[in-house]
């Protein structure tokens, strides 16, 4: 993963610019996320058919993992520019499970690798995985059970402050007759978790300080902010589709409607 982290690091520079640039009422700001978050699946997509060309299936957790992560970061690019297709949930679903499951294993083979060779190594890793578990389980969750998502994405906060706390505290664990810091243990194993936590990390962060008006929302000047309040509806799990659409997309029609005509006559 080492020769991606250039692309990652430009790639976290361009969220945290096009969340500023949205706070700050720039309508180009979502569109700067959103095509970052599309640069995250793209690159996922390379470690997948670098992994499939040179190695097969040989990793079938891997397997689950990148396509769960390719299609998570496709449809949230795809919300930025309000796109959809039908069944979106559904498939956001399964490739929030496909994800999950990929990290369940992870945790249970780490805690079984590690637990002879060093308690405290095993213990804090464990914490790490459950972190971003329990944060993929509130992303999964937020579009069919929202009041149940929040607690999962508060505990998977917790979880790597925990983590950072224990890594801290025990500088350096033996293992295998070597000193190692937990987060150069985890850093050797190159994988996404990092990035994974760190995004995480960020979202939280800004999700906090604008609950507390420290930081404002995030802005787009292209419909009405009411239809961006429908649109969270949505995704919160709140509003449900009556005669297969949401209010949004049909609040969005009579919009389009309304600026065509109007628009139209004043060019006559």
């Amino acid at each position: 993963m080492s020769r991606y982290n250039l692309y990652y690091y430009l790639l976290f520079v361009l969220l945290i610019f096009g969340a500023f640039a949205s706070m700050a009422q720039n309508d180009y700001g979502l569109k700067i996320m959103g095509g970052s978050a599309l640069a995250f699946g793209v690159i996922f997509l390379l470690q997948l058919i670098t992994y499939w060309r040179y190695k097969g299936v040989s990793n079938w957790v891997l397997m689950m993992e990148l396509p769960g992560l390719i299609a998570i970061a496709a449809i949230l690019s795809m919300r930025v520019f309000y796109i959809r297709f039908p069944f979106v949930e559904v498939v956001f679903g399964l490739a929030g499970l496909m994800v999950i499951t990929s990290y369940v294993i992870r945790i249970a083979r780490s805690w079984t690798d590690l637990y002879s060779k060093s308690k405290a190594m095993a213990a804090l890793v464990v914490l790490f995985l459950t972190g971003i578990t329990s944060y993929f389980i509130s992303l999964t969750l937020v579009p069919f059970i929202p009041m149940v998502a929040e607690p999962f994405g508060v505990a998977g906060f917790l979880f790597l402050i925990l983590f950072a706390i224990g890594g801290i505290v025990k500088n350096q664990i033996l293992v295998d007759g070597e000193r190692l810091s937990v987060f150069s243990y985890i850093l050797k194993v190159r994988d996404r978790s990092i990035v994974l936590a760190s995004l995480f990390i960020l979202f939280t962060a800004y999700t906090g300080l604008t609950k507390i008006d420290f930081l404002p929302k995030m802005y787009s000047d292209k419909f009405p902010q009411k239809y961006f309040e429908l649109v969270n509806l949505a995704e919160s799990g709140k509003d449900k589709p009556l005669k297969g659409k949401f209010r949004h997309e049909e609040f969005k029609e009579m919009y389009d409607r309304f600026v065509d005509r109007h628009i139209g006559q004043e060019r006559k």
